[in-house]
C-alpha cells in the first residue's frame, strides 16, 4: 500500500467484509482469509468508496492486480454480492420473502418522503386548496402503507433488523413533518438522542440484511399482520371469501 494512502475507515472495512460474508467474493474461491481491494485502482479514484471496494483473498487479489481477472468480471462479482441480485436470490431462496418485505418497506418510505416534498412544492406554487388537500392525502396514504410495510418486514425479520426499521420509520415521520410544517406525533419521538440521518440508517440496515442473508434461514412459522380486504367488484367477493375461509356469498350449485 502506498505510504501516502489513508487507511480504509474501520466502519467501511467492516461493511465490505460483511457484504461478502467474510469470505472471498469470487464464488469458486470463498476463502475466509480476505483483503479489501479497489475495483477501480486507487491511483485513479484516490478515495475509498463502498461501491468500489470488494473482499478478496490474497491469491485472487494478486490475480486481479496482474490482470488475470478483468475489471468487468470483478464488477459483476461485486453486483452479485447484493442480496437482491438474481445470483443471490438463487443462492438463498429461503430469504426471498424477507428481501421482498424489505424492498416494499423501502419503496413506501421513499414514496412517503416524495409525497411530503410534493406537498411543499405545491404550497410554494400557491396551489388551490383542493390540490393541496389531495397532495396532503397522498402523504397520509403513503405513511399508512409504509407503516404496514414495516409490520410485514418486522414479522419476517430478526429483532435487530426490526429495531432499525422502527428507527427509519420514526425518522421518516419526523422528516416528513418538518417538510410540511407540522408537529411530530409523540409516538414517533425515539427515546434518547434523536438522529434523522436516514442515509446512515439505511446503510446500517443494509449491513444487517447482509448478515441475515449470509446465515441459513430459520425454519419458523410466518405470521404476517393482516388488514381488511376491500373489494370493489361484487363478482370478486366469492373468491375473496373463499380465501379467508368464509362461506361464499351465494350457494354453490352442483353440476347436474
Amino acid at each position: 500500500m502506498p505510504a501516502n494512502r489513508p487507511a480504509i475507515p474501520s466502519a467501511l472495512d467492516r461493511r465490505v467484509r460483511v457484504e461478502a460474508g467474510h469470505r472471498c467474493a469470487i464464488p469458486v474461491c470463498r476463502v475466509p482469509v480476505i483483503e479489501i481491494a479497489h475495483i477501480r485502482p486507487w491511483a485513479q479514484v484516490k478515495r475509498h468508496e463502498f461501491e468500489n471496494l470488494i473482499a478478496l483473498c490474497p491469491t485472487c487479489h494478486t490475480l486481479f492486480d496482474r490482470g488475470h481477472i478483468d475489471r468487468v468480471s470483478m464488477l459483476q462479482h461485486k453486483a452479485n454480492l447484493s442480496p437482491f441480485s438474481p445470483y443471490a436470490l438463487a443462492a438463498h431462496p429461503d430469504h426471498i420473502d424477507f428481501l421482498a418485505a424489505y424492498q416494499k418497506f423501502r419503496v413506501f418510505i421513499e414514496t412517503w418522503l416524495t409525497a411530503a416534498h410534493a406537498f411543499q412544492a405545491a404550497e410554494q406554487r400557491g396551489s388551490s386548496t383542493s390540490e393541496l388537500r389531495r397532495s396532503f392525502q397522498a402523504i397520509g396514504h403513503a405513511a399508512k402503507e409504509a407503516s404496514y410495510a414495516r409490520l410485514c418486514f418486522c414479522a419476517v425479520s430478526p429483532v435487530g433488523v426490526g429495531k432499525l426499521a422502527d428507527q427509519i420509520l420514526n425518522a421518516t415521520m419526523r422528516s416528513a413533518c418538518k417538510v410540511v410544517g407540522r408537529s411530530v406525533p409523540t409516538a414517533f419521538l425515539d427515546a434518547g438522542p434523536i438522529s434523522d440521518d436516514l442515509p446512515a440508517m439505511w446503510a446500517d440496515l443494509h449491513d444487517e440484511i447482509h448478515k441475515v442473508v449470509n446465515k441459513p434461514a430459520q425454519k419458523t412459522p410466518k405470521v404476517m399482520p393482516t388488514r381488511p380486504i376491500v373489494v370493489d367488484d361484487p363478482a370478486d367477493k366469492n373468491e375473496v371469501a373463499g380465501r379467508c375461509g368464509a362461506l361464499p356469498a351465494t350457494p354453490h350449485r352442483p353440476t347436474p
